[in-house]
């Protein structure tokens, strides 16, 4: 029988299981950072237990270094150990959604992900790109914190619904090269040269709440080379992503998504057809995770190691044309066959408006933002909770959201990743839906007391011209006012497609 629900919990003491990799940053020889040592200060006088795992015990009981191990192995000795954890074995669930471990630390990883799998534990923090990516797949990411969100977590009880975080775009020549994000970048290139030779180009940046930067992005849009030297990949037109880094503590806050979801928007808008970057990969590497689920392939290497990866928005005439493959590989193309279905979602104006933010009759061009503006809007991976009483909807398929009471027109086409039925536990909803929901404890309460239908799905593209309810109902697209999901003939969805305006130049049938 599973413990208490950790969400029913909340206020009592929980058991907070912290990764190696934050205790020996905690245990080192150099000042202990502050948001580290709020966490654990919070921990301590909330009465929640900190504990460690005993695998972490046997990473620090491998080291070579002997005054380090035993050091270390004091310093862990004064924290409570989980006892029985359980451990996950091939044939389990659990690996159905991750890659199997091949070596010790990911065997190590994959033991503390598995601990708030079966909720022996009610959170880990870790500074772990790798586990936070693995968090994401297994659905268990809110429980999953960096030491920052932990702080955030622990300090006092979550707003009934938290907005995303914000971006802003600023001149490269108004940051500072000395800010501790560009300090990787500084250790493999003449970085501070190239850094003020492009005072005038566009960055897009988040700040974390000491005014430091939590992340960053960099473009060059307009360039024409040969690029890579194993294989040399011909000159051709391409948007390059100079800098893409998001700081430890925001990994897990879907920042890089809605870096990449800028990226790929940019490239549109300069008519780009590819994107590339170069990095040099280590293991369990937090931007390769990233990068890869919107299509980022590794196509070349440079001489000095760095691996190129290419991102193509459509697919050429020799690429796979299976339907999940190109959603995904060639996103934000979509394939929309007459054998793919088609619904209409009818949306709520203040969950489209938390879903859908930036939306307002059209969706701002980037070229139009000044100031901030919201991750949700232009984030990539959603969700939606609804208790439509429809069974026909499947990985693939086709999602309009129809904004209903106020603006009542089509605004949204998406693609379903992921869909669970006849959902009536709240935990179950928490646990497929993650950081996804745009949805608050309280309203996920209400909604499971009737069987509710989850779905995970990408956005694509607004509309660029929304169809309003009555063109709907003149032109035979509905018979009514939406009230539920329902499936929509290949005429309807046409004529919403391209009276809508989604762009051609993405549509794969």
């Amino acid at each position: 029988m599973r413990r208490e629900s950790w969400r029913e919990s909340r206020g009592k003491g929980m058991d907070v299981l912290i990764d190696t990799n934050v205790f020996i940053e905690r245990e080192g020889n150099w000042v202990v950072p502050e948001a580290l040592q709020e966490l654990e200060n919070l921990l301590k006088t909330k009465g929640h237990t900190i504990r460690i795992h005993p695998l972490s015990k046997q990473e620090v009981r491998n080291y070579e270094n002997d005054k380090q191990r035993k050091t270390d192995e004091s310093k862990l000795a004064t924290y409570a150990e989980l006892s029985f954890p359980p451990y996950p074995s091939p044939e389990s669930e659990f690996y159905d959604q991750i890659p199997e471990p091949d070596e010790f630390n990911q065997e190590v990883d994959d033991a503390l992900l598995f601990a708030i799998y079966e909720d022996r534990v009610d959170f880990l923090v870790t500074e772990d790109g790798g586990i936070h990516w693995k968090a994401e797949q297994l659905g268990i990411d809110d429980r999953v914190l960096t030491t920052e969100r932990g702080c955030k977590e622990f300090r006092e009880e979550r707003p009934a619904y938290e907005g995303p975080p914000s971006i802003q775009k600023v001149k490269v020549g108004e940051l500072d090269v000395k800010d501790p994000i560009f300090d990787s970048l500084k250790e493999a290139y003449d970085f501070d040269e190239w850094f003020n030779r492009i005072p005038d180009r566009d960055a897009y940046v988040n700040w974390k709440s000491d005014d430091s930067l939590g992340a960053i992005l960099i473009l060059k849009p307009n360039e024409v080379e040969a690029i890579g030297d194993d294989p040399e990949l011909p000159r051709r037109e391409r948007l390059k992503i100079s800098t893409l880094k998001v700081a430890e503590g925001k990994r897990g806050s879907k920042i890089g998504e809605l870096l990449v979801s800028i990226s790929i928007r940019e490239a549109i808008q300069n008519g780009r057809e590819e994107l590339y970057l170069t990095h040099r990969v280590e293991s369990d590497d937090y931007l390769v995770q990233l990068i890869s689920q919107y299509g980022f392939k590794q196509a070349s290497k440079m001489e000095n190691g760095e691996a190129v990866f290419v991102k193509r928005l459509t697919p050429g005439p020799t690429d796979d044309t299976n339907p999940l493959e190109i959603n995904i590989r060639f996103y934000p193309s979509f394939y929309d066959g007459p054998e793919t279905k088609k619904f209409l979602v009818p949306i709520k104006p203040k969950f489209h408006s938390r879903l859908f933010p930036t939306y307002e009759k059209r969706q701002p061009k980037l070229v139009e933002f000044s100031g901030e503006f919201l991750s949700e809007g232009n984030a990539i991976k959603k969700a939606y909770l609804s208790q439509a009483n429809t069974r026909q909807l499947e990985p693939a398929a086709i999602l309009l959201f129809y904004r209903s009471k106020d603006h009542k027109e089509i605004t949204s086409l998406c693609v379903c990743e992921r869909v669970e039925y006849n959902i009536t536990d709240s935990e179950a909803i928490q646990n497929i839906v993650g950081r996804r929901s745009v949805f608050t404890d309280h309203e996920i309460e209400e909604i499971v007391e009737s069987p509710t239908t989850a779905i995970l799905f990408k956005w694509h593209f607004d509309l660029d011209n929304p169809l309003h309810y009555q063109v709907l109902l003149d032109e035979g697209v509905i018979s009514g006012p939406p009230q539920t999901i329902q499936e929509i003939d290949e005429a309807s969805y046409k004529y919403v497609r391209d009276t809508g305006g989604i762009d051609e130049r993405f549509i794969i049938n």
